[in-house]
């Protein structure tokens, strides 16, 4: 048989868990065709052959959690993500999706959306089967498995209001989500900390999983609180997924600010005792003691509700001002600026206005003479409510905990993003580019916090397997040709929280349906990427 690569002599560890060996991959027609030990294939005239020796050939990576989705028509090739060896994104998360999308609210939803690229394409309206067909047609660098966002719902049903849907509303809001699972979504996604999204109730979370749940679909959940309600928020995921029937998912599990840090063993314990009567509950993590989201979501929910977020001069007044500095000081929300202290809040990204851009919030406000409140509505009336942060508030020991729990999968929470333009504009978090080849290193290679072959099994297989991403995530004989090749001495994370926007090292090889987007080390636009069909629409 001719192949059209043959990978010779590397260290195979092909995303099973199983112990690594050395041995050859060959690749044909977009698919795996042999990986097995050396010395099974022939010598091979027409093959590309790639010498291995001294590296690593695993599967191309699956990002449990990301939102490369959000920029992608931005930034098709998205190096940032091919770069770190991810082939498969699993997108439409934290309650915000590239569709469906109505006409109604459409010019609010686009305002509201926690960060958008300044211009950035324009959001048009579009069904879940039509963005399929358009991405599909238009071709992207890495396969994205997409959920449907609970906001994207709200926004069609009720708006932004904070109230319970009507029976109609609800009707309207059910029948979006049954076309787009019809049409190859994995399931429905919340962002409990955002607006629209934190106006959903559990009931009525809980009957839009009742409609995933005949497709197998997935809960997939950015909870209503990752701080000081962590265990109640916990309990509504569990509480969803077993009253609708579906299987539920938790995503970037965190025990968010100081005063909840050691809360992972009361997090797993809630977990696994959900499973243990049945419930089918997973979760993803990444790997940084750093999280990242809009600067919006520092203010309460009733002034987000009220819309002001952009407006300097309404938040400025003193009723409202006054009651947002009496509400950033109570502990009855996810308060971040209370958890997590203004002096670890870093501005990241701030749009025409990159004096911000490094500073904290405690920083900021400083150098102007004004407290936490006033800086936050400063920031972010001088930029149209455009502006991104970077907040550290993670505990190493949990994050290790959560990482070796056999549950866990790995993300990085990044988007697409290239090295130079728009998409690497400001400060953004350095897991947008290294966040896998942090992983590799920092946990699997140095720590070992986890055997090499297991390590790899969270970033592929398990994945593939939680989330029903058939045919990816190992290295098997008619499976997709997704292949990354690493050099174990050299991988590492380069870019800093200072400096992010850096091509990590030691990825050497990367391949999509049998097609080299990395080769020696530099980054080759390819556009082999889909938009992947949930098992039921297969």
């Amino acid at each position: 048989m001719d192949y059209d690569v043959l990978i010779r002599g590397g260290l195979i560890v092909d995303g099973s868990g199983k112990p690594a060996y050395h041995g050859d991959v060959a690749l044909r027609d977009g698919k795996i065709a042999y990986a097995g030990p050396s010395g099974k294939i022939a010598g091979q005239d027409n093959a590309r052959v790639i010498p291995a020796e001294g590296l690593v050939v695993c599967p191309g990576l699956i990002d449990a959690h990301c939102h490369t989705d959000m920029y992608a028509k931005d930034c098709p090739d998205a190096e940032g993500k091919i770069m770190q060896g991810v082939t498969t994104d699993v997108c439409g998360l934290c309650g915000d999706s590239p569709a469906p999308i109505g006409r109604e609210n459409l010019e609010e939803y686009v305002k509201r959306k926690e960060y958008r690229l300044p211009d950035a394409s324009p959001i048009r309206p579009c069904s879940f089967a039509e963005y399929r067909d358009r991405m599909n047609r238009s071709g992207n660098t890495t396969n994205m498995a997409l959920f449907v966002g609970n906001a994207n719902l709200r926004v069609c049903g009720v708006g932004y209001e904070n109230r319970a849907a009507s029976p109609g509303e609800l009707d309207r809001m059910k029948g979006m989500l049954r076309e787009s699972m019809e049409a190859g979504a994995y399931g429905l996604s919340t962002g409990l900390t955002y607006v629209p999204s934190m106006f959903a109730s559990r009931e009525e979370l809980t009957a839009l999983s009742r409609v995933i749940a005949p497709f197998g679909g997935i809960y997939n959940s950015h909870m209503r609180d990752e701080a000081d309600r962590v265990r109640e928020s916990i309990q509504e995921v569990i509480a969803i997924a077993r009253d609708s029937g579906c299987r539920g998912h938790i995503s970037h599990l965190k025990a968010s600010g100081a005063a909840n840090h050691g809360k992972s063993e009361m997090c797993l314990e809630l977990i696994h005792r959900a499973v243990d009567q049945g419930v089918d509950i997973t979760f993803d993590v990444y790997p940084y003691t750093a999280g990242s989201c809009g600067l919006r979501t520092l203010l309460p929910p009733e002034i987000l509700e009220l819309g002001l977020e952009d407006d300097y001069e309404a938040m400025k007044n003193p009723q409202i001002l006054g009651r947002i500095r009496g509400r950033l000081g109570e502990a009855d929300w996810d308060n971040m600026l209370k958890n997590f202290g203004s002096g670890n809040i870093v501005v990241s990204a701030a749009d025409k206005n990159t004096r911000y851009e490094g500073k904290s919030i405690r920083e900021i406000g400083e150098s102007l003479g004004v407290d936490d409140a006033e800086a936050v509505i400063k920031v972010l009336g001088d930029t149209g409510a455009n502006a991104g942060i970077v907040y550290h508030a993670l505990c190493e020991e949990d994050l290790r905990r959560f990482m070796k729990d056999p549950l866990c999968t790995i993300g990085t929470d990044a988007f697409a993003r290239s090295y130079t333009g728009p998409t690497a504009a400001g400060k953004p978090h350095p897991r947008n580019y290294g966040g896998f080849a942090r992983m590799i290193r920092k946990y699997l290679l140095d720590e070992r916090l986890l055997p090499l072959e297991a390590g790899i099994r969270k970033m592929t297989s398990l994945p593939a397997e939680h989330f029903g991403i058939a045919g990816r995530g190992l290295l098997k004989s008619g499976y997709e040709a997704d292949v990354m090749i690493f050099d174990p001495e050299k991988i590492r994370e380069t870019g800093t929280f200072e400096r992010p926007a850096v091509q990590p090292e030691g990825i050497v090889w990367v391949f999509i349906s049998g097609e080299a987007a990395v080769e020696r080390g530099v980054f080759r636009p390819v556009r082999r990427g889909r938009v992947l069909g949930s098992p039921v629409f297969r």
